[in-house]
């Protein structure tokens, strides 16, 4: 009885010693100790935690540490986890949502419980706009219609938007724009003032907290003005002391190396026609993008029958006059020289006009046959 009785009293002491011990040891801890970072590489949709969690060393059992995260304030173990082992801890955060605040804290779980430290807060990016630039309509001698449509807004918020446009590539607002003051993410703007007949490169654009964004690029060329064409001939058959049976031209327009026109007549002495192309005479008329070459040339011979020779024939009294049926203006009235067949040698008239600035060139060869 008193062997065991000794026995309890030992079992006492030594179980008293060794509590007293663990709780003098200055190396015993029973809470974790916890930090994080602040979110570091943030994107739209991304970031990155980092932070330290050091165990306790008097419960060495760990049922999860990591990071916790949500976009409310202190989140915990009900939120997002993300579980990551170790001492220095760090983790690539994805699929966040764009323009967002979210909190974050790291945490650690043992049997004796949940444990959090501090809280960091951080606001992902806002994303970058997605447009697409609407096909261009309505285009006139001087003026068209394009617009905008707002895919995606990046989650910001639009500031302004609209279309710029240019003779060169790739528009910028630095070039031609016009603001569009709607609310709404399908827009159409009008231009206005432009060229005739020129190639223009067209985009929408919109700009929020991220930046400006150019939608695709859309081309077109404003329309060419509608011109009546007028050439007035009189023709002779006697010339240099040479008199002809009669006398044979041709006439060839050529409209922007893409149309032509051939017109030829034939006439005695003092036969005078009109060329005319004109829709007041409900004729056709002539689009000029580019240039109008009109070439005057005098026969030598009838295409019909070569041996009958026009040696003597000349042409004269020649008009040619231009009107711009949109302007109602009169862009050229000249007479031009006139056309001889004396001897061996022949002449024709060739014609430049250029619809652009209203300029012309007068050229006359000769030639022989």
């Amino acid at each position: 009885m008193k062997f065991t009785f000794n026995i309890l009293i030992f079992l006492f002491i030594f179980t008293s010693c060794s509590n007293s011990d663990n709780e003098n040891n200055s190396d015993c801890t029973y809470t974790p100790t916890l930090s994080a970072e602040n979110a570091s590489n943030i994107t739209e949709t991304s970031a990155i935690f980092s932070g330290q969690i050091i165990a306790p060393t008097c419960e060495s059992t760990v049922t999860s540490q990591g990071f916790v995260y949500a976009k409310t304030t202190l989140p915990k173990t009900d939120d997002y986890v993300i579980e990551v082992n170790g001492v220095n801890i760090s983790s690539d955060v994805t699929n966040l949502e764009r323009n967002t605040i979210y909190y974050m804290r790291a945490f650690f779980v043992n049997p004796t419980g949940e444990y959090y430290g501090n809280e960091i807060e951080f606001t992902t990016a806002i994303g970058e706009i997605n447009i697409t630039t609407k096909t261009i309509e309505n285009i006139t001698l001087n003026s068209a219609t394009s617009g905008g449509i707002i895919n995606d807004d990046g989650d910001g918020t639009i500031i302004n938007k609209g279309i710029c446009w240019s003779t060169s590539q790739n528009p910028t607002i630095d070039d031609n724009h016009i603001e569009n003051n709607t609310n709404s993410y399908d827009f159409n703007s009008e231009i206005t003032g432009l060229q005739e007949n020129t190639t223009y490169y067209l985009r929408a654009y919109a700009t929020n907290e991220n930046g400006i964004t150019y939608g695709n690029e859309e081309t077109f060329t404003t329309l060419s003005s509608i011109y009546e064409v007028e050439l007035n001939i009189t023709g002779h058959t006697n010339s240099c002391g040479v008199e002809a049976e009669y006398f044979y031209y041709e006439i060839n327009y050529k409209i922007d190396d893409n149309d032509s026109i051939f017109e030829g007549a034939e006439g005695f002495e003092g036969t005078s026609y009109s060329h005319p192309h004109s829709s007041t005479q409900g004729l056709q008329e002539i689009t000029i993008q580019n240039n109008l070459e009109l070439i005057i040339h005098l026969g030598q011979f009838n295409p019909d029958s070569s041996k009958e020779d026009f040696k003597g024939t000349y042409l004269d009294n020649m008009t040619l006059v231009i009107r711009n049926l949109d302007s109602s203006e009169e862009v050229l009235n000249i007479t031009l020289p006139s056309l001889f067949i004396c001897t061996d040698v022949a002449y024709k008239n060739i014609i430049n006009f250029n619809p652009v600035d209203n300029s012309y060139t007068v050229e006359q060869l000769t030639y022989g046959f």
